[in-house]
């Protein structure tokens, strides 16, 4: 085989001495003809080549690719012989030149022994190889099977990185006790696959170098790098991975993995990132006459307004989230959100959390959710979640009148049961420039109305003996996607989409999903539209002056089932765009957004456009 090489070289250096000699600069396109002489077999090997080449550079790529694909696919004594150059003279646009190839003989195999690979290789990897690949004719003693290249290259990586997981590896495979038996048509190969499996290795622990604030042991659990593990290659890339999902840390460098005697030691570049998030606004109104008699004599005619977010990110180094929000802006209206997540729960894969969200819209109803969630976190296949729910959604207005009575809400229970999955490839989470993200939201359940008037609205509608509709199946979906491009070391182009809907035999005016404000439809007030399905499509473009501050511009357009406040059903196409600013601050992250948007209930104008603005203070 050695000498098939020597050949190999001595053709190369043949070719593109005639071409700097012969050709010089190649200034015009250069047409490309390929020939064969002297093969042996009836099917001639297929060459990929460009039918004109522009420069030197190209030539001589083509001519090194063009033999070295030749001998992977078994044609070890293939040489390039001398070219026909044709049309020489300048003043000719074009040129031709003609590869004559000397194939030679093929090179088929005659025997690969396997003999020393370890029985547990044999029945996890080269089992495999024997039932769909070269080796499958192998095994039934066919004559006709190429001696190539990658084949090999293929089995050998598989075993290796069979080795990799399964603490070896230093693991190496090699070739040898090669026979070359020469007929006078074709060239017959035998081998024997020889492998050393080198030391075993265990984990031992991770080294941390860097700021950032984390404990060792959650890391370690997090990651699924244990002491005393099996080493696993898999679990090494894995862990890159699992580390980009961790809003609170960033690789600064490359992770690498020392080995010390039979133990690996992962080292791990690690940055502090201030993910933690603060912001608040307290303030007081006088009290309505309304809301005054209501209250107690004694009490304040103050009323306490304003919003508070408060979202504590890896606040113990143990990975735990917790969040808390609430806001009033009406006097009868406020929300309260609460979370609580806690990942390697008991020093598992598994992280348990709840949540607690409370609305209360004007005078007319109140909704409670009370959820409680496990789920695993994966590299390869994101977060898995399974959650728990009851949702309840109250009346809390007085019925004084017949026109008050007809506003369609209703007490209801809806305890269900969903699966959630989310999964990112973002660079970075919170100034992501490529990558993309979806969250996905699945859930049903039994709802039940647990008031006299709902039943009887329902009654009203339909057959009045129906009461098993006063119990009846719902099904809730929400999923939304985010895609970023790296347009150029400036800009990024994020496309976005959402849906949600909610499905039920009879759906009230408090049990639907709300839609408007900064989250999902910029250029509307907060919660605009009760809707029962929402989609919405979304192109966001960002321009980066600094590695943390954008100017941006938007587009988005939604459709949407909604429903009018006596629960009338219509379609609308609501529509957004506008542009912002964000960009970083010692005490946080500062945004301005200004955003006009259309709908059948407001048209697009400067006293109806919108201005969202915050600073988020993050330590």
């Amino acid at each position: 085989m050695n000498t098939c090489f020597t050949d190999l070289k001595f053709s190369i250096t043949l070719f593109i001495f005639l071409v700097i000699f012969s050709v010089g600069k190649v200034a015009a396109q250069v047409e490309l003809v390929v020939s064969y002489q002297n093969s042996f077999e009836k099917k001639l090997p297929a060459v990929s080549i460009p039918k004109t080449l522009k420069s030197l550079s190209e030539l001589k790529a083509l001519s090194t690719n063009l033999i070295q694909n030749l001998h992977n696919e078994g044609y070890w004594n293939a040489k390039l012989l001398p070219f026909a150059i044709d049309s020489l003279d300048k003043s000719n646009s074009k040129k031709r030149i003609e590869f004559i190839i000397d194939l030679g003989k093929q090179s088929f195999w005659k025997e690969l022994k396997t003999n020393s690979i370890p029985n547990l290789i044999k029945r996890n990897v080269i089992s495999d190889f024997e039932k769909k690949d070269f080796l499958k004719k192998l095994s039934k003693n066919d004559t006709n099977v190429p001696v190539k290249t990658q084949d090999i290259k293929k089995l050998q990586e598989a075993i290796l990185t069979y080795a990799e997981n399964n603490g070896c590896p230093m693991a190496r495979t090699n070739l040898d006790s090669a026979e070359i038996i020469e007929t006078e048509k074709r060239l017959y190969f035998s081998a024997n696959l020889t492998y050393q499996s080198g030391s075993f290795i265990q984990f031992d622990s991770l080294i941390i170098d860097g700021d950032a604030k984390i404990k060792k042991d959650f890391l370690m659990n997090y990651l699924h790098i244990q002491q005393g593990k099996i080493y696993q290659e898999n679990n090494v890339k894995n862990a890159v991975r699992l580390l980009k999902t961790m809003p609170y840390l960033k690789l600064n460098g490359k992770p690498k993995v020392e080995f010390r005697y039979d133990r690996a030691y992962l080292r791990l570049p690690l940055k502090r990132v201030k993910s933690s998030q603060f912001d608040g606004v307290i303030g007081f109104l006088p009290k309505s006459q309304s809301a005054a008699s209501s209250s107690s004599s004694k009490g304040s005619n103050l009323l306490l307004t304003g919003q508070v977010k408060l979202n504590l990110i890896n606040p113990f180094g143990a990975g735990k989230t917790i969040a808390f929000e609430w806001q009033r802006i009406r006097p009868e209206s406020q929300t309260l959100y609460a979370n609580y997540q806690h990942p390697n729960f008991l020093k598992t894969n598994l992280e348990i959390g709840g949540i607690f969200n409370f609305i209360k819209e004007d005078s007319t109803f109140s909704i409670v959710e009370r959820r409680a969630n496990i789920a695993y976190p994966s590299a390869k296949f994101g977060k898995i979640g399974f959650f728990t729910s009851l949702l309840t959604t109250t009346r809390t207005g007085i019925i004084r009148n017949a026109d008050t009575a007809n506003v369609p809400t209703a007490d209801s229970r809806f305890w269900h049961y969903g699966i959630s999955h989310s999964y990112n490839t973002l660079d970075d989470v919170y100034f992501p420039r490529k990558g993309f993200q979806i969250i996905t939201e699945i859930s049903t359940g039994n709802k039940t109305f647990t008031d006299s008037l709902s039943r009887s609205r329902i009654s009203d509608t339909q057959n009045p003996n129906a009461e098993n509709d006063f119990k009846s199946p719902q099904l809730k979906f929400i999923s939304e996607m985010n895609l970023f491009f790296k347009v150029n070391k400036l800009s990024s182009l994020r496309l976005k989409t959402q849906i949600q809907f909610i499905e039920s035999k009879n759906l009230f005016l408090n049990e639907l999903l709300r839609v408007g404000g900064l989250q999902n439809l910029r250029g509307f007030d907060p919660n605009s539209f009760f809707v029962s399905r929402y989609g919405l499509l979304g192109a966001e473009w960002h321009f980066y002056f600094e590695e943390r501050s954008y100017l941006m511009a938007f587009a988005e357009q939604a459709v949407v089932r909604a429903h009018t406040r006596r629960n009338e059903v219509y379609l609308d196409l609501p529509t957004s765009a506008g542009a912002g600013i964000s960009f970083a601050t010692k005490t946080g992250i500062f945004y301005f957004i200004y955003a006009m948007g259309n709908s059948k209930t407001q048209a697009v104008s400067v006293i109806n456009s919108k201005i969202h603005f915050g600073l988020i203070s993050q330590f």
